[in-house]
């Protein structure tokens, strides 16, 4: 194969972003409420205690608005960002 006598340049594409998997302090707490919450409501349910369901439904919620809070203290996932990038998209069609 013959090679063009002009170098070529190429620019590389900016890093990946910083990703860990959802691999956080909120998403740990977030799974572990869900998980106590859903255990409680079943108990409730064998008990067919509506208390207990009712409590088991409040943990989950505490589970959702912990997350939320500790995500916004930087304990969790950065959002993404939203600004369109001026560099070529090498990964779309």
């Amino acid at each position: 194969m013959p090679q063009s006598p002009e170098p070529q340049t190429y620019s590389l594409p900016s890093a990946a972003p910083y990703t860990n998997h959802g691999k956080t302090k909120a998403a740990w707490t977030l799974m572990w409420g869900i998980c106590l919450g859903v255990l409680v409501v079943g108990l409730g349910l064998i008990l067919q205690n509506n208390a207990v369901e009712i409590a088991g439904v409040v943990i989950v919620v505490v589970a959702l608005v912990a997350s939320q809070i500790m995500r916004g203290m930087g304990l969790g996932q950065p959002a993404a960002a939203s600004a369109p990038s001026k560099e070529p998209d090498w990964y779309g069609a």
